[in-house]
């Protein structure tokens, strides 16, 4: 049986599970408590010397990154598939998850670390911040979010990362508005793997600020919620520690990053 090291709330995690649940794919699930920083524990960094989730362990193999590992999983099950059946379809879910990985993946972290995680952070010891700072391997990551939790939703990064998100929203409004999912008429990989982001601008209190600019966009995500895969992958997931740190987010932020889009720029 397929094991996957993940996260209650990962983003990256999710994808992979809804992928998982939409193909009817056994699993066991281990919980990797980031809250805790469990990531950084030298068990975990052995098989995972990112210090991210999710891992995919199937028998000998270990496999890395999220789009990887969702494509690895398409491969594994000859019934069903996840992946257009033609060739431009699939350029487009490839588009899509390329977007996700490259620039929404990103703005997300910056968002969730100016907001949700930010109060618990700033309740550490100098010490204790300085030294969870200096196990992040990537420090690309390491100064975004030292960034960001210096200076929460004043911070340049907030600003960039909700411009990202603003022109990623109207591109995926405008292909929603012509068919029913992401890469054409069937649910595929691309859906999967754009669910936890949109999830994760509602529970940021963030959605409402496209609510009317995209109207496709909050259709497709309601039709989402409602499919099982969505329970299976996301609800059922959250435990006490998680609610409550969503439940940190400012009532601002949406009203911050009107502000930011009120501001003429170009892209």
């Amino acid at each position: 049986m397929l094991i996957l090291y993940d996260g209650t709330t990962s983003v990256c995690a999710i994808k992979v599970r809804l992928t998982l649940f939409e193909m009817g794919i056994e699993f066991q699930s281990y919980n990797v408590n980031l809250r805790d920083g469990e990531q950084f524990s030298p068990d975990y960094l052995s098989l995972n010397p990112n210090a991210v989730v999710p891992t995919l362990i199937d028998g000998d193999a270990v496999v890395l990154e999220s789009t990887i590992i969702m494509q690895y999983i398409e491969e594994l099950n000859e019934k069903i598939s996840l992946v257009p059946q033609t060739p431009q379809t699939r350029a487009i879910m490839r588009m899509w998850l390329k977007k996700i990985d490259e620039i929404i993946h990103p703005a997300t972290g910056i968002l969730t670390h100016a907001t949700a995680f930010r109060p618990s952070f700033l309740q550490k010891s100098k010490q204790e911040q300085k030294a969870h700072l200096n196990k992040i391997p990537d420090i690309g990551r390491r100064n975004r979010q030292e960034a960001v939790y210096k200076d929460g939703l004043s911070s340049p990064f907030v600003e960039n990362a909700v411009w990202a998100y603003d022109k990623f929203i109207k591109e995926l409004d405008d292909v929603l508005k012509r068919h029913d999912f992401i890469a054409g008429r069937l649910y595929s990989l691309a859906d999967a793997a754009v669910t936890p982001y949109i999830n994760r601008l509602s529970a940021l209190k963030l959605l409402t600020v496209w609510r009317e600019k995209a109207p496709a966009v909050c259709d497709w995500y309601k039709r989402i919620h409602s499919r099982p895969s969505f329970d299976l992958a996301v609800t059922n997931y959250l435990k006490q520690g998680d609610i409550k740190q969503f439940s940190q987010v400012d009532d601002n932020i949406s009203d911050v990053a009107r502000r930011i889009l009120n501001q003429k720029r170009a892209y």
